[in-house]
């Protein structure tokens, strides 16, 4: 048998869409306050919210007349009909909330709206609405909200600890004062003021409020638009990404919402700035035809619809790749990071070079082109070493550039001074060029005298074989010849002085620790620059640093290598007179 669900039901089973914890309540009448134009609102909860939620705003206040429908269900001043779901600029937009957390809560609405100090009071318990009765009321609105779920004691059980659930009431406060410039909001808990925000018209300094001003520092601006979409906000430098993103926020037409294809885009943009295993933050706004989203998707307002996803996902993209490309991305060495305990490293002995001139000349980005290495002359072996600083490392002497510990390259800058490590800006370099030489197709390879065969492991067989075309793009050009053999005919001839076994395991199967790129085809690419790169202890003359500076400032960026690592450290200069007790330490 069919039957039709009592109203007290039919409540509950609506508050459990829309109120499944304290926060929710507090977003819902946060909103609302906002809705009502509020310039100041306080937010103040007691026993996590369970005990005492009330929100009070300055807003335009409810009417009279309008007050005996204020908890009642589907009934909002925010719709007149169907086609109003299609163009919403309000938060609410249901009217579902106020009644929804009345049906599970004892509640109470004061209001006036003007400022005669004449308002109006009505009573909400467990979806029972009183009489309305007239109060002194300043203009604007206060919600109070008593014994949340006294009524569904099973609601109770499924929240967390009040600490959290504390924590997570404050969230939503400091989250929409970011979003929301000229309010001032407060948060209060068991009577101690825990967060209060000025409502600043600059970005920054509202995420310096919530955050703190090390992490706004931290962050470099975001700004892109196309017709009908635009987005500005926040995003965190590299040298902040952490294993945890402290705030990964996207605000919607100033609603807060998730979307994993914001996320997406931003994870893309970054991936070649940030390892894998690292994540930046993010403040975001994104203002958007109303028309072309659709924000009647989730119970909570949580999610939204956009009419044109991938338009979405590529501004986002292309807006913070361009805000880090603007940016200085090179960390910056503070005196607090250096331990005034610590003793100077002994110099470490001395070793033979690594790698001789020609072996450097045939990894340098001039081999990929198309002329042969054999036309090219062989620079003289380099001069004997400096001197050793006693205390202080090897250290090579040039006109402008040092080498450290046959590693790390030095060099003065207008900001102070600057560490390069000699692999990874190399790595760079190779990786851009490479890029650029598969796309022209013309990377050069080295044939083979004799044919090389390489045993591999049956997976692995298998895999070389479907990924031969790709591989010969490469300059790897391989055929079966059985028994889970290959026959090497030819290397990419920036790898010429690799081992030819040691190449196809690491071309065929590359190794995932290149950015989380997932493109087979960059990932072997990746490979190939580390392989070719100079490694740390390769010695290098002075010219050969200068011309790696150089090639490196001539690309789209040199910050990180493929991998997401720095290839710069900066110690600034007023970080140096620190150092140096040259000024205020």
């Amino acid at each position: 048998m069919i039957r039709r669900l009592p109203k007290d039901v039919v409540d509950r089973i609506a508050a459990g869409e829309v109120v499944e914890r304290p926060a929710a309540v507090v977003k819902e009448l946060v909103e609302n306050a906002l809705d009502a134009r509020a310039t100041t609102i306080d937010v103040t909860i007691e026993n996590a919210g369970l005990g005492l939620i009330r929100v009070a705003d300055n807003g335009c206040g409810i009417s009279e007349s309008d007050m005996p429908t204020a908890f009642a269900s589907h009934a909002t001043s925010k719709l007149v009909d169907v086609d109003d779901l299609f163009h919403v600029v309000s938060f609410g937009f249901r009217g579902e909330a106020l009644s929804s957390i009345a049906a599970v809560s004892r509640a109470r609405i004061i209001s006036s709206t003007d400022g005669d100090g004449g308002g109006y009071r009505l009573d909400c318990v467990a979806g029972e609405v009183g009489s309305l009765e007239p109060v002194p009321s300043a203009q604007g609105t206060i919600v109070e909200v008593r014994d949340l779920f006294h009524n569904t004691p099973a609601r109770r059980q499924f929240l967390g600890a009040a600490r959290t659930e504390a924590a997570r009431c404050r969230e939503v406060c400091t989250a929409l004062s970011l979003v929301n410039p000229g309010v001032r909001l407060s948060y209060t808990i068991d009577g101690a003021r825990r967060f209060s925000s000025e409502g600043s018209s600059d970005a920054r300094e509202r995420v310096s409020a919530v955050y703190g001003r090390d992490f706004a520092d931290g962050m470099t601006s975001v700004a892109s638009q196309e017709p009908g979409v635009h987005i500005e906000g926040l995003l965190g430098l590299p040298a902040f990404a952490r294993p945890r993103a402290r705030a990964q926020l996207l605000f919607v037409n100033g609603r807060l919402v998730k979307d994993r294809g914001v996320l997406a885009a931003v994870r893309v943009a970054c991936r070649d700035f940030v390892p894998p295993n690292l994540h930046v933050s993010w403040v975001l706004f994104l203002t958007i035809d109303p028309e072309r989203l659709d924000v009647n998707v989730h119970p909570t307002k949580a999610e939204v619809r956009f009419q044109d996803r991938d338009t979405i996902f590529r501004l986002v993209r292309r807006a913070s790749r361009e805000a880090l490309l603007r940016s200085d991305l090179a960390p910056r060495i503070r005196a607090g990071h250096v331990s005034p305990q610590r003793t100077a490293p002994s110099a470490p002995e001395s070793s033979p070079s690594t790698m001789d001139r020609r072996e450097w000349r045939a990894r340098r980005p001039e081999a990929t082109s198309t002329s042969s290495p054999e036309d090219r002359p062989v620079s003289p072996e380099p001069p004997p070493a400096a001197p050793t600083l006693t205390g202080v490392g090897r250290v090579k002497a040039a006109a402008r550039f040092l080498q450290v510990l046959d590693t790390y390259l030095i060099h003065d800058s207008p900001e102070g001074l600057v560490l390069v490590d000699q692999h990874a800006l190399h790595e760079r370099i190779l990786y851009a060029r490479l890029q650029d030489d598969l796309a022209a197709g013309r990377i050069e390879r080295q044939g083979l005298l004799v044919p090389h065969p390489v045993r591999l492991t049956p997976e692995l067989h298998a895999l070389a074989l479907e990924k031969s075309e790709e591989l010969q793009r490469l300059g790897l050009e391989i055929e079966d010849f059985g028994s889970d053999t290959v026959v090497v005919r030819s290397v990419p001839a920036v790898l010429r002085q690799e081992s030819v076994d040691d190449l196809v395991e690491a071309l065929v199967a590359p190794p995932d620790v290149h950015g989380g790129v997932p493109h087979g085809l960059d990932r072997r690419l990746f490979t190939m620059a580390c392989h070719a790169a100079v490694k740390a202890g390769d010695k290098l003359k002075e010219e050969e640093i200068a011309e790696l500076i150089e090639q490196g400032e001539q690309l789209e960026h040199d910050s990180t290598c493929p991998h997401g690592r720095p290839t710069r450290l900066l110690i600034g200069s007023t970080e140096l007179e620190r150092l140096f007790k040259r000024s205020g330490f």
